[in-house]
């Protein structure tokens, strides 16, 4: 999966503070689009052999020999009619990346856990070179320094950054109701077939009618039976 594991420079084109609705709790959260270009084999990044799918070289296709042991480049587009811009897993975002940046003094900086990336996308040149394009999302609990808050917000006055975006071990798709660092939340159960987890029969009965089990409405009502039988004559 496309990652950026050394300090690299990307161009920020958009960030977009707002807020989520988690419950009846507003959290603060943050888009961060980029892009960055440069050579092709940045797509192999994304997935190995996306490169070749697009692009080729025109001069080994006309019988120019290739010297052992020497990279290939790929200069050509290999469809140069086809569109050049390309979404990859179009609508689809994956949570679980590490972003770092470095924004100023040593100890200043961001360093998030659980960062969604999405909307991946790409554009390819004659000649070579390739644009990559993101989002990063993010809202977690660190978002709620103002210090931080207000860095990222600005980001897209800064023009050129360097970060790193490090990919989980394995991609996970972000869920509805996503928070950062927590887990998804588990679907609700439709209530057939089975109880709440925890809960016997007479808790069920209970939440269901009132806050009274069926064992105690059947001892209520044995009580009463015999205060009955009390007051009659023998």
């Amino acid at each position: 999966m496309f990652q950026l594991e050394k300090p690299t420079f990307i161009t920020i084109t958009n960030a977009n503070p707002r807020r989520e609705l988690h419950g009846d709790e507003k959290v603060r959260a943050i888009d961060i689009a980029f892009s960055m270009t440069g050579e092709n084999t940045l797509l192999d990044m994304i997935e190995p052999g996306l490169r070749e799918h697009h692009y080729c070289n025109n001069a080994i296709k006309s019988g120019q020999e290739l010297l052992p042991g020497v990279a290939i480049p790929l200069p050509n587009l290999r469809f140069p009619r086809l569109p050049t811009n390309y979404h990859y897993a179009k609508g689809e975002k994956w949570r679980g990346f590490r972003f770092v940046w470095d924004w100023g003094t040593e100890d200043a900086h961001v360093d998030f856990t659980d960062v969604v990336l999405a909307n991946l996308h790409y554009e390819l040149n004659e000649g070579g070179s390739v644009t990559i394009m993101g989002t990063i999302q993010y809202n977690g609990e660190e978002l709620q320094d103002n210090d931080v808050y207000g860095e990222l917000s600005g980001l897209a006055s800064e023009g050129e950054i360097s970060v790193m975006l490090l990919a989980p071990a394995e991609l996970m798709p972000v869920k509805k109701g996503y928070r950062a660092g927590k887990p998804d939340t588990p679907p609700a159960t439709d209530g057939e077939g089975g109880g709440t987890e925890g809960s016997d029969a007479g808790d069920i009965f209970a939440a269901q009618h009132g806050g009274t089990s069926a064992d105690d409405s059947d001892a209520d009502a044995d009580a009463d039976g015999d205060a009955d039988n009390d007051g009659k004559a023998d």
